[in-house]
């Protein structure tokens, strides 16, 4: 077995997250031996990956969380009782990313964003309940641009009912000490008519980086 150059850990749900977290540790530190250029698995560590300067999460903990945060949101979804007692579909908003670890893009967080909404699409129980909409501003220059004659795009379109309708917000930070990287992130489901975190999913990885 290679000497590992860093460490990753997590707060557990169950004793099958904890062989999760185990098999990730054991991929993260051998699965980049024996390739060197070309198309690898996505739960591949590369070595460029494992040996980046700035201590950065690894791509596989941002895949992993995104993962784990869709199957958790469907679990808990018949508990949250805004949208259980709601009859019908509630509207979810992709909210804002607080990115505050100063050395990871915020274009992987809205990737990993994207990814979870991806995920929690691909699900019979959470479309049930839940209706994501693309953002405005997006749809109205796409709309123009290709000329979709429709009032619901090329005018100001009716507000969202904020008793029916969340966003969906991201927080990371990172506590730095030397070579080491603590990493804290949490995806939160906010409702927009009393403020109250309906949903959250956090997720915490521990990276040791040492020269090669």
């Amino acid at each position: 077995m290679p000497n590992h150059r860093f460490l990753t850990h997590r707060v557990a749900r169950g004793s099958t997250l904890a062989l999760l977290m185990l098999a990730l540790l054991v991929s993260v530190g051998c699965g980049y031996r024996g390739q060197t250029s070309g198309r690898v698995d996505t739960g591949t560590t590369t070595e460029a990956e494992r040996t980046d300067r700035e201590g950065r999460i690894l791509p596989v903990a941002l895949v992993e969380f995104s993962d784990q945060t869709a199957q958790q949101l469907v679990q808990d979804l018949p508990a949250v009782r805004h949208i259980r007692d709601h009859d019908g579909r509630v509207t979810v908003l992709l909210g804002d990313l607080n990115n505050r670890t100063r050395v990871v893009s915020s274009n992987d967080f809205e990737a990993m964003q994207r990814r979870l909404r991806s995920n929690l699409l691909r699900s019979g129980t959470a479309t049930e309940k839940l209706a994501f909409v693309e953002r405005r501003g997006r749809m109205q220059d796409l709309a123009a641009r290709e000329r979709v004659a429709s009032d619901g795009f090329l005018a100001d379109p009716e507000d969202y009912d904020p008793q029916t309708t969340y966003t969906l917000n991201g927080n990371f930070y990172r506590i730095n000490r030397g070579g080491t990287n603590h990493y804290y992130m949490d995806f939160e489901l906010v409702h927009f008519a009393t403020n109250e975190i309906v949903f959250n999913d956090m997720y915490e990885v521990r990276q040791v980086r040492t020269d090669r």
